[in-house]
């Protein structure tokens, strides 16, 4: 018996390929924020269920600074949402959750920053099939939201 990706699954092909980030952390109580940036390839992994990226970023020393991280974006059709499994050399893990609709992907997840649980959303519009934009908040109880970073994000 083979199985094959479903329809939601192929629409993460979007993803495949060479992708640089240039964007801007807000200031905040994280510190004065600042400028970033970050090159991430990604490839199906065999069956082409899971894209799986290995990327390189430059962050403001403050945000914890430069690193590499490997993530893992698949579809759960048991829950009907898109995982995104990310883990970086700083030894951060991070899990959301997504939804597609029309030219914008939505994920949410929550992680805990010096005993604090803060709820985070990153919005990602499509602009073109080499460039999308992205925008990170973050909420410390889910209603209030403040942004935390913004980015264009360009395939080579």
């Amino acid at each position: 018996m083979s199985v094959k990706p479903g329809p939601e699954v192929k629409k993460l092909d979007y993803f495949v390929g060479t992708w640089t980030t240039e964007g801007t952390i807000a200031q905040g109580p994280w510190g004065a924020g600042g400028k970033f940036s970050s090159t991430e390839t990604s490839e199906w992994m065999d069956g082409n269920f899971f894209l799986v990226s290995h990327g390189d970023f430059k962050m403001p020393p403050e945000i914890g600074g430069d690193g590499k991280d490997t993530s893992i974006m698949g579809y759960d059709t048991d829950e009907n949402v898109y995982t995104f499994d990310s883990f970086n050399s700083q030894g951060r893990r991070e899990r959301s959750k997504g939804t597609l609709s029309g030219d914008s992907w939505t994920w949410t997840s929550s992680q805990v920053y010096g005993g604090q649980d803060i709820k985070q959303k990153m919005t990602l519009k499509t602009v073109s099939p080499t460039s999308y934009m992205m925008k990170f908040e973050i909420s410390m109880d889910g209603t209030n939201w403040m942004p935390f970073m913004e980015a264009k994000i360009t395939k080579k």
